[in-house]
């Protein structure tokens, strides 16, 4: 298959476009001054305090003990009994993790096509590789993509339909045919890897992560400091998790796992409001794969485009004239 010579190819092809106490205070019946208190007793008429009015300062020390053993008593069943209650945000609507799945279902079976620019930086064990593409989706099952030197045509074009892969590369002359597995992928598309698949690919293109589509998952969801967090798991296993902004509903984070418990990837959507064309997507995505030889990829939208319509022909790949297609054995 030659994919030394491919996965070189695509090094140079990347490589060109580098660049203090207030317990009195604070009541739960509101707020409380000891010195008011104090005031009101104390002008009540003297014949509720008749008892011991000839005494004098032993009258005066009577309603001293009884006010001071009144005012405790109050203190510190204010204090021990009754624990400060944090008053919850009106603005953070309830969360639903069955509705929200389900809006996550209804975006994904009706995705829009796009068509975009973007800078992928891909950094692996092996060194970083700088590239800057220009592709059009219509998920879940077409593709096309082509480089864009800081020179020159397109020197790498790769379209995904119907099942087939296709690969041209001009500066060495070569056309290739085959299926988009994850093997024959990777000879092309470095960070294709069985942590990250197509399928991870052109969901991410499109500023997502793929849904688990088993029908006996278990949905949990609750609040995580200023996010909703969903998780998603198949049994006892988790299998996905989602942290969401509470009002837009917009992705902030999202992780996956496999069927083992190993964590495939993490991913990172930020920069919402970036993209003129479309404030409500991402314009930066961040994947890290988990290990071995972990895979971190960044990339940064800088144009998109929505599309109602899109002609199936722009996905199809001509074999130029004198050019002999190469068969990638199927695996």
């Amino acid at each position: 298959m030659h994919t030394d010579g491919r996965r070189n190819m695509l090094r140079k092809t990347v490589s060109s476009g580098k660049r203090s106490s207030n317990c009195a205070v604070e009541r739960p019946w509101g707020k409380f001054s000891l010195n008011m208190y104090i005031m009101t007793v104390s002008n009540k008429p003297n014949d509720e305090f008749r008892a011991g009015r000839d005494n004098g300062s032993g009258s005066r020390l009577c309603r001293f003990l009884v006010l001071s053993g009144f005012l405790a008593l109050l203190m510190f069943s204010g204090c021990t009994l009754t624990p400060a209650v944090k008053p919850v945000s009106q603005d953070i609507p309830l969360f639903s993790p069955q509705a929200r799945w389900q809006q996550l279902m209804e975006e994904e079976r009706n995705p829009q096509a796009l068509k975009a620019l973007a800078r992928i930086d891909l950094t692996t064990s092996s060194g970083r590789y700088p590239l800057k593409i220009a592709f059009l989706l219509q998920y879940p099952e077409r593709l096309r993509m082509e480089s864009l030197p800081l020179f020159g045509p397109p020197d790498f074009y790769l379209t995904i339909e119907n099942g087939e892969l296709k690969v041209f590369l001009p500066q060495e002359g070569k056309y290739y045919i085959g299926t988009p597995s994850p093997v024959q992928l990777a000879s092309f598309l470095p960070f294709i890897s069985p942590h990250f698949q197509l399928s991870d690919m052109l969901a991410l293109l499109r500023g997502t992560i793929p849904l688990i589509r088993d029908k006996d998952i278990i949905l949990k969801g609750f609040q995580e400091k200023e996010e909703y967090r969903l998780e998603v798991y198949r049994g006892e296993e988790k299998a996905q998790v989602f942290w969401l902004k509470p009002i837009s509903n917009q992705l902030v984070r999202a992780a996956r796992w496999g069927n083992n418990g190993e964590l495939l990837y993490s991913v990172r959507f930020e920069a919402y409001g970036g993209l003129k064309k479309a404030p409500g997507f991402p314009a930066r995505i961040s994947v890290t794969t988990g290990s071995p030889n972990p895979t971190t990829l960044k990339l940064s939208y800088t144009d998109i485009e929505f599309l109602q319509e899109i002609q199936p022909e722009l996905f199809s790949l001509e074999i130029p004239p004198g050019i002999e297609p190469l068969r990638l054995n199927r695996q």
